[in-house]
């Protein structure tokens, strides 16, 4: 059944996801592992209190925050942390390195067992991957690396010693703080305090005190936005409303009449976000039906109406901008055509009074009004930032459901950090954290069923690109034709008027064809329509051969079709994300201008 559609964007909660590393009992001195619990509790307690502080009534649902474990209930240190959490009602969800049913065989005696089963039924997710026992070293890396890619915070519970083993606690801190995470070290060898483990530039292992947590995660959890601009994105996009009108179909409009030469009857409405995303998303399912229930309902119920926003909103503002400045360059063109009209009109002997004057002073008027409003509004950076939000939902919709977490690429140098970047990969992470994991079993029908979306996500990806180069190869070909035969036109009105003498319509025509065709070259180059169909094959191209090559051979993989699929999933999610974001610095500065 269909959630219930919202009004306005759903705010995710607050949740702050705390991943465990650490050692079993047999590295844990009988003296520090008394004191363990008690030190687990005084850092969550520390987290929640800065989880509590932070939330934003504007940015936040009206939920309170929630702490997440994430733990793969290992004996000792993982077992230590998520009870500590379950104790303050923090929410447990388990990465597991095997099948439940498997990773019993890690567990000696009956009393531990039985505690891994009763912490398994109060976890609220647990992801099972079908792991191979005579790889389990890469088991427990691949499940160490996922709890801290989905970390806000890793609690180590650790003898500070070099790494005995591949996946073990010191490689797991290790790349941790190679990817900035904030690590919480718990001494598991001898008595001391907790504390925050970072490493600086030159990579150097550095500790701090535990009081100082409260500013590393000040970053995390803030909303606050760089520059020296106080306008508020958050808030911005949380007060947004499902609109009506559609001013889109008027550059739709041009766009078909320009490029086909015919025109598609299409509402002038803005259709449902929630409820069209959510059509197309239940068809791009329909393609996979072995997927399991609770991957479909993670889809539908909970990603999806996120997507449906984010997507709706860019499709509108990228279709409300559009419109406008195709608007406001022929209202230029036509505020030269008036007065000229005028001029003939007058050598005819028909005098049109003040008319055209008020015409003419109108039409100033709306361009300078529009542009001012469409300014003010940031119709331009809505458009960019929600484009690349949108984007970045739309590749985890296959991300999440193989356990990544999307690492956008980083920006390029000529990306300021003003520019809203922050806010994308911001509001992307709180989404995601509210998400959490999908419960699932990663079995190989389970990883088939997956790669069938991916494959269905992958071909329309390409047939978008493929029409969107056609259309936009024609629009710009045929704009500058337009252009191109308005100014021949001018071209031979001078030529008559040189040979003929001077006429009120030669003038006309002399002055009034180089405004529109100087208005078509404007659209076509405000709209980048000819590096967009480039683009376009390029990117058709690029992710055909992903299709082709990369996930036949993800699927074809004999022993790690998972780890293959993972790894192929991920480089065509930084494909697009790298392309997404090196469109929007191509119209970064395709803002509302004044048409000249």
């Amino acid at each position: 059944m269909a959630s219930q559609e919202s009004s306005s964007p759903p705010r995710p909660r607050l949740v702050v996801q705390i991943g465990v590393t650490g050692h079993r009992p047999n590295r844990l001195s009988r003296e520090v592992a008394a004191s363990l619990p008690g030190q687990c509790a005084q850092v969550l307690k520390a987290i929640a209190v800065l989880a509590s502080d932070a939330r934003d009534p504007l940015l936040h649902s009206p939920d309170l925050p929630l702490l997440r474990i994430l733990s793969p209930l290992a004996e000792g240190a993982d077992r230590i942390v998520a009870h500590a959490g379950l104790a303050l009602n923090a929410d447990l969800q388990c990465p597991l390195p095997f099948l439940a049913s498997e990773y019993c065989h890690d567990f000696e005696d009956a009393a531990s067992r039985d505690e891994f089963h009763n912490l398994l039924a109060k976890a609220s997710t647990v992801f099972q991957i079908e792991g191979s026992r005579a790889r389990e070293d890469e088991s427990y890396e691949r499940v160490g690396r996922m709890v801290v890619e989905q970390s806000d915070v890793l609690i180590a519970i650790w003898d500070g010693e070099p790494a005995a083993g591949r996946g073990g606690t010191t490689q797991i801190v290790e790349e941790a703080l190679a990817q900035h995470t904030p690590v919480v070290w718990l001494n598991a060898s001898e008595p001391k305090d907790p504390c925050i483990l970072q490493a600086d530039k030159s990579g150097k292992r550095q500790t701090r005190a535990l009081d100082e947590l409260k500013s590393i995660l000040a970053a995390r959890f803030s909303d606050r936005e760089d520059g020296e601009n106080s306008f508020n994105f958050s808030h911005a996009y949380f007060a947004e409303k499902q609109p009506n009108f559609d001013p889109g179909r008027i550059f739709r409009i041009f766009r078909d009449l320009v490029a086909r030469g015919r025109l598609r009857f299409q509402s002038w409405r803005v259709p449902n976000f929630e409820k069209s995303s959510r059509e197309e998303w239940e068809r791009m399912i329909a393609s996979s039906p072995g997927l399991p229930e609770d991957a479909r309902r993670y889809l539908l119920d909970r990603l999806c109406p996120q997507y449906g926003w984010a997507d709706g909103l860019s499709t509108y503002y990228a279709g409300v901008l559009r419109s406008t400045s195709l608007a406001t360059s022929l209202m230029a063109a036509f505020a030269v055509l008036v007065p000229m009209a005028d001029y003939v009109c007058g050598r005819h002997g028909i005098d049109l009074g003040r008319i055209p004057a008020l015409i003419e002073f109108s039409l100033i008027v709306i361009i300078l009004a529009i542009t001012w409003h469409g300014r003010r509004r940031r119709w331009h950076e809505r458009w960019l930032n929600l484009r690349q939000l949108a984007e970045l939902l739309r590749q985890y919709c296959y991300l999440a459901l193989l356990g990544c977490a999307l690492a956008a690429p980083p920006p390029p140098a000529h990306f300021r950090s003003g520019f809203d970047r922050s806010w994308v990969d911001g509001m992307f992470r709180n989404i995601a954290r509210d998400l959490g994991l999908v419960n699932a079993v990663i079995n190989q029908a389970y990883v088939s069923s997956v790669a069938k979306l991916i494959a269905d996500i992958l071909e329309g990806q390409v047939k978008y690109h493929e029409g969107n180069h056609e259309t936009m190869h024609k629009l710009s070909h045929h704009l500058h034709l337009i252009g191109t035969a308005l100014f021949l036109g001018t071209g031979l009105a001078c030529v008559w008027h040189v040979i003929f003498g001077e006429s009120p319509w030669l003038l006309l025509l002399a002055t009034v064809p180089p405004a529109f065709g100087a208005a078509f070259y404007g659209i076509a180059n405000h709209g980048e329509f000819s590096r967009s169909a480039d683009r376009s094959l390029a990117m058709a191209r690029e992710l055909e051969a992903i299709r082709s090559a990369g996930l036949d051979k993800a699927l074809a993989s004999p022993h790690e079709t998972f780890a293959a699929l993972r790894q192929t999933a991920e480089k065509l999610a930084s494909v697009m994300i790298a392309e997404t974001m090196d469109w929007s610095f191509v119209f970064r500065y395709r803002t509302l201008n004044l048409p000249g």
